[in-house]
């Protein structure tokens, strides 16, 4: 199946997935996350601000902020994301290209992170990452070192999504059907 192909398939079942699964999946995924080690250990995580077809993250950020966290969420900037502090709901802009909410205020560089959860299309078992085609993601994880945890509902967890050179494997795969991972990091 190409990239085409499975964007189009991933489509369909998500336009058929009522908002109660997604909000009863994203609580038992981000559940999972909070038991890690390499969230425990992490102070500055980049998130982002779900569209109404991704895992939904808004409580959650919500709630990462107010544990203390330092979360930050990317910004659409020419080609590529700018890594901006998030500072609760109201500082979020949704007058863009993608009427995605995007933080205002400076950016930061991308080494403060310690921690990347990325939204994704689809996922497979080897932690290969499909997203929407742009490369904002592959452009972002080519220039960080920091663990990478990758987030979809279950049925957005497919045999295998095709890879091309430039594409880069996640640390770590979190469905709500369990932890795909080989460091210690993400145990749970």
């Amino acid at each position: 199946m190409t990239k085409k192909e499975l964007r189009q398939q991933m489509k369909q079942l998500k336009g058929m997935t009522p908002e109660a699964v997604k909000h009863v999946e994203a609580d038992m995924v981000f559940n999972m996350i909070e038991k890690m080690p390499a969230w425990k250990q992490a102070q500055h995580i980049l998130c982002y601000w779900s569209l109404p077809d991704e895992l939904p993250t808004h409580e959650m950020v919500q709630r990462w902020l107010e544990a203390g966290k330092n979360i930050y969420l990317p910004r659409v900037v020419g080609d590529d994301l700018e890594i901006v502090p998030y500072h609760g709901a109201q500082s979020l802009d949704d007058n863009n290209k993608f009427h995605i909410g995007e933080p205002v205020g400076d950016a930061v560089d991308a080494s403060c992170l310690e921690l990347i959860i990325v939204p994704a299309v689809a996922l497979d078992a080897k932690r290969n990452r499909l997203g929407r085609g742009k490369g904002f993601y592959d452009r972002l994880l080519s220039t960080t070192s920091c663990p990478t945890i990758g987030v979809v509902c279950g049925f957005q967890l497919v045999d295998e999504v095709p890879v091309e050179p430039h594409d880069r494997p996640l640390d770590c795969v979190v469905t709500n059907d369990g932890v795909i991972a080989d460091d210690n990091l993400f145990r749970v």
